[in-house]
């Protein structure tokens, strides 16, 4: 998928983010760009928010 420049722009990873931080940052990243895959570290977090977030 290309890069979307704009989310990009306007979705900043925060300077010294928190583990949640940084998963809720690729939850929505996948969700809007998905121009890398999800570090492999924070893919079953990552993974569980999108599920929990599709049934609410």
């Amino acid at each position: 998928m290309a890069i979307n420049k704009e989310w990009h722009r306007s979705h900043r990873m925060p300077l010294k983010a928190t583990r949640e931080q940084r998963v809720a940052w690729h939850a929505a990243h996948k969700a809007a760009c998905g121009c890398r895959d999800v570090p492999a570290s924070l893919r079953p977090d990552v993974m569980k928010l999108l599920r929990s977030r599709r049934k609410s």
